[in-house]
C-alpha cells in the first residue's frame, strides 16, 4: 500500500491595539490563530475507495486539533472531484479561493479550509 501525507502548522499573530493607539502600554493584546495545512495526499490509484483517503485525513485533523489549531488549509486541483467530494461532503470543508494556473501544469485549484 502506497500512501503520502505531508501536515504541518503555523501561527498567524495578530495584535489587537487600544483605541488610542498608544504603543507604550501593554493594552493590546496578542492573539494567534494557528492554522495547520495539509500539503499532499495521495493513495495509489489500486488503493483508492478503500477509506485510507479519509482516515489519513481525518487523523490529520484530529492531531491539528490536539495542536489548537482553530483551522485547517489545503489546496487542491479543479478537476479533482474524488478530492473535492472527499474535502467538501464527506469532511466539511469549504471553497474559500480559486488559485487560477496555480500548479505546475497549469490546472486550477481550490483551496479549501475546515474550521475546527
Amino acid at each position: 500500500t502506497s500512501t503520502e501525507t505531508s501536515t504541518e502548522t503555523s501561527t498567524e499573530t495578530s495584535t489587537a491595539q487600544s483605541p488610542n493607539n498608544d504603543n507604550n502600554n501593554n493594552n493590546g493584546t496578542n492573539n494567534k490563530v494557528i492554522t495547520g495545512y495539509i500539503g499532499m495526499l495521495a493513495v495509489e490509484q489500486t488503493h483508492r475507495r478503500s477509506g485510507i483517503g479519509t482516515a489519513l485525513v481525518q487523523r490529520a485533523i484530529h492531531r491539528m486539533s490536539q495542536l489548537q489549531c482553530q483551522s485547517i488549509r489545503l489546496e487542491t486541483e479543479v478537476t479533482n472531484a474524488a478530492a473535492m467530494k472527499l474535502y467538501e461532503d464527506r469532511l466539511g470543508f469549504v471553497r474559500e479561493e480559486l488559485l487560477k494556473k496555480y500548479y505546475l501544469n497549469w490546472g486550477d485549484a481550490y483551496r479549501l479550509r475546515l474550521w475546527l
